[in-house]
């Protein structure tokens, strides 16, 4: 990348050189044509004084010599003719067939004056053609035209160019070593900071972080989404370090008890021991299974899909009728919201059951509203609820209030409700009601498609 910015860079550099110079090179081409136009029209006119007396008396007056002399010094051709376009003297072997030569005869024949001729280039290979009348005041007796060569000067703008070309290069190599290399570097330094942490981020430095205030916004957006990107590594890491920590401090204690009544078994075989066995062997599988269940959270996308709520909803309550005091369900007639297939299933299952075993024989109340763009589900009991200080925990892994220690499962059923309902896109919060018991709320995004009546339904158990 460092290189394809410098070509780019150079390449502008170099465009605004010949933009640059460009015009000077132009400038001195057209003096210099100008001047050598000027020279030789000022040779031109002095033959054409030299001319009048040859074609005045019609004889040798030496003009000849003069015209033969005059190309062995300075080059070029030239030809005199009088009135009639007839040859009077010339040197070389110039001739009038020439059409720009018979042009400029013509012109000077009718007193007008040569046109400059156009920028010479050293890739041009044209010639000067330059004509004055020959005559005295008025009377035009002739004509002398010059062909002369532009060599001299096709050089010269060639040289200049050569020059130009070259200090343009050497001032292009200076700024580019010593300006566009630091300012590709000042472009691409947050893309190496990028790639410094993340190499770090790879070997291991989950902390690594990159400013994300300077350079071009492109840059400053990339670097807040890998710093976006390290917080999720790090908070992944993180929860699996919790994870496997807890998981072991829980598994603990089934496999010491799970071993202890084994070694009474061996010792002095008892049917009731084999059953306490059996329990402590059935709590493992119940934390391994919930454990396996928290583990698949996320390890796919989950993919939510309209949903019609209220007839899951309905169904899970009238299945855990018979294990409740009284539930009563307050829901629309319908309620599409954004879940998986079997989200609500899950939750009512896990909350329904913590309310069958923390709040036995009392009312549990299951809710379904909308509310802005939320389908709001909520299971609030009127049991003996959480210590205040408890209330924050719930949904963590393995977490058992204090007043409950003793009531049987593993700490995992609303850990794994809460993950899935993050996962689905929804939230999960848990509250103490000012009159007692426990509410869980669980919010899902509405579906687009929603819609559903303001009608209630209430279930209560007989």
């Amino acid at each position: 990348m460092r290189r394809r910015l410098t070509i780019v860079a150079g390449a502008l550099l170099a465009l605004l050189l010949v933009t640059l110079m460009a015009p000077l090179l132009a400038a001195y081409a057209e003096e210099r044509t100008q001047d050598a136009f000027v020279t030789r029209l000022t040779d031109v006119n002095r033959f054409a004084v030299l001319a009048q007396d040859a074609l005045e008396e019609d004889a040798d007056t030496g003009l000849e010599s003069d015209l033969v002399r005059y190309a062995e010094v300075y080059g070029g051709t030239v030809v005199v003719t009088d009135a009639d376009r007839r040859v009077a003297a010339r040197s070389g072997d110039l001739t009038l067939d020439d059409a720009r030569v018979a042009e400029a005869v013509d012109l000077a024949l009718d007193g007008t004056a040569t046109p400059a001729p156009g920028t010479v280039w050293p890739w041009g290979r044209s010639s000067f053609v330059v004509a004055s009348p020959a005559g005295r005041d008025a009377q035009v007796l002739g004509a002398v035209v010059l062909v002369a060569p532009t060599d001299q000067v096709r050089r010269d703008v060639g040289v200049r160019m050569a020059w130009l070309v070259l200090a343009g290069l050497a001032l292009l190599a200076v700024v580019v070593l010593a300006s566009v290399g630091r300012f590709v570097g000042w472009i691409l330094r947050p893309v190496h900071d990028l790639d410094a942490a993340a190499l770090r981020l790879a070997e291991g430095e989950v902390g690594t972080r990159v400013p994300a205030t300077t350079g071009p916004p492109e840059l400053r957006h990339l670097a807040r989404s890998f710093n976006e990107m390290a917080d999720h590594v790090e908070t992944s890491q993180r929860q699996q370090r919790e994870l496997i920590a807890d998981a072991s401090h829980q598994l603990g204690n089934p496999l010491t008890a799970l071993r202890l009544r084994v070694e009474n078994l061996r010792s002095e075989p008892d049917p009731e021991e084999a059953d306490r066995a059996l329990e402590e062997a059935d709590r493992l599988s119940s934390i391994v299974d919930s454990l396996l269940d928290l583990s698949q959270v996320g390890a796919e996308a989950a993919v939510p899909a309209p949903v019609e709520v209220v007839a899951q909803a309905r169904r899970r309550v009238e299945l855990w009728e018979p294990a409740l005091h009284a539930v009563e369900l307050h829901a629309p007639d319908r309620l599409h919201a954004l879940a998986t297939p079997d989200l609500v299933d899950l939750v009512l299952d896990a909350l329904l059951d913590n309310a069958a075993k923390f709040a036995p024989g009392e009312r549990v109340e299951v809710s379904l509203v909308a509310r802005a763009d939320e389908a709001v589900l909520t299971v609030r009991d009127h049991g003996p609820g959480l210590r205040a200080d408890d209330v924050g925990k719930v949904g963590a892994r393995f977490f058992r209030g204090r007043d409950h220690q003793n009531v049987a499962g593993t700490g995992l059923g609303l850990a794994i409700v809460r993950a899935r309902v993050e996962d689905s896109g929804g939230s999960f919060a848990v509250a103490s009601p000012p009159d007692g018991g426990l509410a869980v709320t669980v919010r899902l995004p509405l579906a687009p498609v929603a819609a559903h009546g303001i009608a209630q339904s209430r279930s209560p158990r007989k």
